[in-house]
């Protein structure tokens, strides 16, 4: 018995034409989200040359120093050339129809004032230029996002360009300041020349370098007796240094002659302590001796005789004589002995041990000597050093002496460039005083605004909508997409067609309705559950709140006749698989997400025909505000919504004239879900 029954199950597929292709579909469903979904989106961001977006130059241009500047023509036409997005230059009142249509998504606009204010560094009252950006976020939120991108390029382009120009304002003005310069530099050299010759401190130099001669020549020979003392300091520290060579070295035998010394008494405290083991041995045998006579004298005692304690006393005394002779406890001898074991061990502990007071100082002395050692060889690479550097000095004095002397002679050479002094001062200050007046002058209260414009000349001037919140920009795509999702799963709960109302020979479209018209109550309910979740759960405030709820009914409306449409004229089996195939479709082509300009071309070319696009659409017209007058999307989208439902309600109405007539595989589907 298989276990598993693998084949039984695929066997029920291998008959007829629906279930393989079923299998097939199966398979190819996942690709619906994983496969469709990656390539609609796959580079929006490297499309945004497709993007329409309006270029209005207002801009009248401005004349500086007699050069005209028009900054607004120049950059619409790098725009226009560049093609970052699809720029179209229009005028103002084409950008704000197409704005608020949905023509363009965005638009740029460069004021009248704007070379003026982007020049306006060196005015009175510089201010920065302003780039007007207009967005309309009924026309989608990521293409607001996508249109902030294109702003910021476009302003970093434009301060890249005009912050040239304005550094080229001031920097005409620095190089007339270094022309003038120039020539206050060749005054200046003249004075420096003519002040090596000062004449009236001539004087006073000769009779200080003649002071400073007098004191060198003292220094010198003060160097040169400095030079002998350091030479004697050196030779004592040389002596001083191989005495305590010759210490730390005997310092060093002595340790290792100690250690040898702490072994040695080591093993004759080990010997004095195995002599004293064997005469203690000895005294207790000794003293085992005595044991009868105390026994007896104890016995001789406790008879109360008095010839008998005699006895005993004679016996006690016997008793202490043989304790005192010879090695007896209480002799002479074991008391030298246990003397002598206790030095032989004092000894070997002071020669080993290195926390004993002798080997200690042993240990200190030898480490001290080693320290002085070293340290007199520092002084001595010291002294050596001493030697040279007093040496240098001598030298250093000298040749210093010597210098004084050219000094003198020199003092009196310093009167004669008195008279170039004068004319380069004078020359010096001319010049300083022209380059003065040609040097650009910003007042204090203006200097912020003016480094500001040099860094940033233009900033972005948002004119209408801003950037929303990332759920509101999205929530008109999946508001559809659940209304979508709920038409499906309606009609998997209920019948597309009921076989009763079929049967009972009404007409076809009576026949649609009797199943069209309970989906579309639910589906009410379905969007007012809904509205009410946005409004107060999620705190989505639309511009126009019954305009919001109107909407979700109808696209609502618009869903369930789709689905009944699928699933009637190809069966609930197919017609769901449709559904889901259809809706992920719809997502896609919808521009709920980014615009269909960024997607790929048979994408775009189905975006018009998306019910989902148009139910986007009038969802948005009731959350942003609006220009009816001027966009007409909302009329559009419930217009082609309408058709839609009742094309599809037509659909349903055929499939039902041919539900009419039953087939076998009516009784024995092929496929059922």
């Amino acid at each position: 018995m298989n276990l598993f029954h693998i084949g039984t199950e695929f066997r029920r597929f291998g008959h007829g034409k629906l279930p393989p292709i079923a299998i097939v579909v199966i398979m190819l469903m996942p690709l619906l989200f994983g496969g469709l979904f990656v390539w609609s989106y796959w580079d929006p961001i490297g499309h945004l040359n497709k993007l329409p977006v309006a270029v209005v130059n207002s801009d009248t241009g401005v004349t500086k120093e007699g050069k005209t500047i028009n900054a607004g023509e120049q950059i619409t036409h790098s725009l226009v050339d560049q093609q970052q997005a699809k720029f179209i230059e229009v005028s103002a009142d084409q950008a704000r129809k197409g704005i608020a249509d949905g023509t363009y998504y965005f638009a740029i606009e460069f004021p009248t004032d704007f070379s003026q204010a982007a020049t306006s560094v060196k005015d009175p009252q510089p201010h920065q230029a302003k780039l007007n950006a207009v967005y309309n976020n009924a026309n989608g939120f990521l293409a607001t996002m996508l249109g902030n991108q294109v702003v910021g390029r476009v302003l970093a382009a434009v301060n890249e360009n005009l912050g040239s120009q304005v550094a080229n304002q001031l920097l005409v003005g620095f190089n007339t300041i270094g022309q003038g310069l120039g020539a206050a530099a060749d005054g200046a050299g003249q004075l420096a020349d003519g002040s090596h010759k000062a004449h009236d401190g001539a004087d006073k130099l000769a009779d200080g370098s003649t002071q400073l001669n007098n004191g060198l020549q003292q220094a010198n020979d003060g160097a040169h007796k400095l030079y002998d003392g350091a030479g004697q300091l050196d030779q004592g520290i040389h002596t001083a240094s191989n005495g305590a060579d010759a210490l730390a070295d005997g310092l060093t035998k002595l340790n290792a002659a100690t250690d040898t010394l702490g072994n040695g008494a080591g093993q004759v405290s080990a010997g004095v302590d195995k002599l004293v083991g064997v005469a203690q041995q000895a005294s207790d045998a000794q003293a085992q001796l005595t044991v009868p006579l105390v026994n007896l004298s104890a016995q001789l005692r406790a008879t109360g005789i008095p010839q008998a304690i005699d006895l005993a006393n004679s016996a006690d005394g016997i008793i202490n004589s043989i304790n005192a002779a010879g090695i007896g406890p209480q002799s002479d001898m074991m008391t030298q002995l246990s003397k002598l074991r206790n030095g032989a061990s004092e000894i070997h502990r002071q020669l080993s041990d290195p926390t004993a007071q002798y080997r200690a100082g042993i240990n200190s002395a030898t480490e001290g000597a080693q320290k002085l050692s070293t340290g007199l060889h520092q002084l001595s690479d010291g002294s050596e050093k001493l030697v040279i550097g007093t040496k240098t000095l001598a030298d250093g004095t000298t040749k210093l002496s010597a210098g004084s002397q050219q000094l003198t002679v020199g003092a009196s050479q310093l009167s004669s460039g008195l008279v170039r002094l004068d004319e380069g001062a004078s020359e010096l200050s001319l010049k300083l005083g022209e380059s003065k007046d040609k040097i650009p002058q910003f007042p204090d209260d203006t200097i912020a605004d003016s480094a500001r414009n040099v860094s940033t000349p233009v900033a972005e001037n948002v004119a209408r909508d801003s950037l929303s919140l990332f759920g509101l920009g999205l929530a008109p795509m999946f508001i559809a997409l659940g209304l979508f999702m709920g038409g499906t799963v309606t009609f998997m709960l209920m019948r597309p067609l009921q076989r009763r109302v079929v049967d009972s020979g009404v007409t076809p479209f009576r026949v649609v309705l009797a199943s069209y018209i309970p989906a579309v109550i639910v589906g009410f309910c379905q969007a007012t559950i809904m509205f009410l979740v946005q409004r107060y759960a999620i705190g989505l405030h639309a511009h126009n709140e019954f305009l919001l709820w109107a909407a979700m009914c109808l696209t609502s409306m618009c869903f369930m006749a789709i689905t009944q449409g699928l699933n009637t004229v190809f069966g609930s089996t197919v017609g769901r698989v449709l559904c889901i195939a259809f809706m992920s479709l719809q997502i896609v082509s919808s521009g709920g997400l980014y615009p269909p300009e960024t997607q790929p071309a048979p994408l775009r070319w189905f975006h018009t025909f998306d019910p989902m696009t148009y139910s986007v659409n009038i969802l948005r017209q009731a959350i942003y505000p609006t220009d009816v007058a001027l966009d007409h999307r909302a009329v559009q989208g419930v217009s082609v919504l309408i058709f839609i439902g009742a094309l599809f309600l037509l659909f349903s109405t055929i499939a039902a004239m041919r539900e009419r007539q039953m087939k076998m595989k009516d009784f024995h589907p092929e496929v059922a879900v």
